[in-house]
Order: C-alpha cells, then sequence, then structure tokens
C-alpha cells in the first residue's frame, strides 16, 4: 500500500496498479480514475469487451510475408473495438460542442485512445505486440470513457450543480483516507473506501460498523504474475504519488518503437 514497483504482468496489466481493475489512492490530479466503469457482470454487454483478453487464436499471421511473425488482431475483434471506439467519439463531439472550457487531460486521452485504435487495425506486429496495443486500446478507453463520466455526471454532483445520487454507481472508485473526499465520492455515487489507523478501535469509541469482513487479497482475483521475460518497472515509488499514473501514460506512448537506423546497438523498442 506503500512503496509500489508498477509494470505489466503476464495478462499485459498492471494487476492491482492497473486503474480498470482495482481501485487505486485517491490523487486529485486523476481524480477521474475512481470513475472507471468496472466489468459489468453480463457478459453480452458491450463493454466486457474492453476486459477481453486475446489469445493466439486472434493473431491472423500473414503467410508468405517476408518477415516470419507479424500479423493483425483479427477483423472480427477489431470491428467490434472500432463500433465501441466511434460510440465514444459520437459522445466525446457532444461533449466538444456543449462545454465551454475543454479539459485538457480529456482532450490528451481521447488522443491516445484513437491512436492506439488506429494502429492496432492497421499497423502489423508480432504477437505480443499485437497483445499490448489491445490492453492498451482497453485501458485508454475505459479512462477517456470514465473521465467523460466524471465531468458530465459525477463532477457536476460534487459541486452542488446536480442533485446527489441515490445510488451506488458501478465503478471502479477510490481509497483515501480524506474525510471530504469521502463525502465528495458519496455525494457523486461512486464507491470510496476511507482508511484510518486501526489504533483509534483501541479506545472506547462508538462507530456504527454495518459488519466486519476480511479485506479481498488482488492475488485472488487478479493476475499478478510477471511476464516471462518480466517487463521493466514503469515506476517505483509511494502509491499515492502523481508521477505514477502519468508514468503508465508515458509508457504507453513511448514503448513502441523500433531500432534507430541513425545508431548503434540494439533496438529500443521494449517488446521487440
Amino acid at each position: 500500500m506503500q512503496k509500489r514497483e508498477v509494470f505489466l504482468r503476464d495478462d499485459f496489466r498492471y494487476g492491482p496498479d492497473d486503474h480498470t481493475l482495482w481501485p487505486q489512492p485517491w490523487v486529485s490530479v486523476w481524480s477521474h480514475l475512481g470513475a472507471i466503469p468496472r466489468k459489468p457482470e453480463d457478459s453480452n454487454d458491450p463493454l466486457s469487451i474492453m476486459w477481453w483478453d486475446p489469445t493466439r487464436d486472434d493473431f491472423k499471421t500473414f503467410e508468405g510475408s517476408l518477415v516470419d511473425g507479424l500479423g493483425e488482431l483479427s477483423r472480427p475483434k477489431f470491428l467490434s473495438f472500432r463500433a465501441i471506439m466511434t460510440s465514444l467519439e459520437n459522445r466525446f463531439e457532444d461533449y466538444m460542442k456543449s462545454s465551454q472550457r475543454h479539459n485538457d487531460l480529456l482532450l490528451s486521452i481521447m488522443k491516445a485512445t484513437q491512436d492506439l485504435c488506429l494502429r492496432l487495425g492497421s499497423l502489423k506486429t508480432t504477437y505480443t505486440e499485437m497483445r499490448f496495443g489491445v490492453t492498451e486500446f482497453q485501458r485508454y478507453y475505459l479512462e477517456t470513457l470514465g473521465c467523460l463520466d466524471f465531468l458530465e455526471i459525477y463532477k457536476p454532483r460534487m459541486d452542488g450543480k446536480s442533485p446527489p445520487a441515490e445510488t451506488v454507481a458501478n465503478c471502479v472508485g477510490v481509497v483515501t483516507h480524506v474525510a471530504r473526499v469521502v463525502q465528495d465520492f458519496h455525494t457523486a455515487g461512486l464507491p470510496v473506501w476511507l482508511l484510518r489507523p486501526s489504533n483509534i478501535w483501541d479506545t472506547p469509541v462508538e462507530c456504527n460498523i454495518l459488519e466486519v469482513v476480511t479485506p479481498v487479497n488482488p492475488a485472488d482475483t487478479l493476475c499478478v504474475s510477471p511476464h516471462d521475460p518480466p517487463f521493466p518497472p514503469v515506476f517505483s515509488g509511494s502509491a499515492s504519488h502523481p508521477n505514477k499514473h502519468g508514468a503508465i501514460h508515458l509508457y504507453t506512448r513511448n514503448w513502441l518503437s523500433f531500432k534507430d537506423p541513425f545508431e548503434g546497438g540494439s533496438s529500443k523498442g521494449r517488446l521487440i
């Protein structure tokens, strides 16, 4: 919960540090992460594809290619991604038309989502690169969707511009030690967990504890095994440091790079 080493796991996701899989510590500059949707229980929900894991059967190689091992994501799967991407783009355009002030973060992650989708459908890669491209697109799509929901639905509730929520949304939520953040997220209808020192319960204090439960271990529900060969850490430090999430963004923008023909040495690409 304190010092973290963030790296891609065997499923090309970030395990308990993945903001689309697990509640992250609340950080003011990344408040929208708590509004990212959780995986739907209904596998027929169109959004379920954003947690789908590709296999070798979903990788179509090019027979007779001059370079062995190159291919692409199967067209049916890509077209499914493209369809749901179009829906997000339409909503984004509506937001841009109605918003008086454009949000720079939303613009940035929307552009990254579009770039990832374009590469996924047009760039021929290895199977490993294809898998990483899929999970990165899924992560960015969900973060962009969560950011839109946060700006249009949840932030107005927090600011008193819309009535408080009456139900809790099926979102990832956040973990915090700040009481005001708990109130904001409760008002918005987003999941939130308040952390307090355990020694306060050693004193005679009255508290409305409805039930004592055992915390869920991420290793029981998420893939935490390292990839073989292991990916390098993208961040080491405090779990609540603002740079942690920024490091994941930075890695996405730079991972797919090939050998520089103007310099000697081996390829700088992370997945080559």
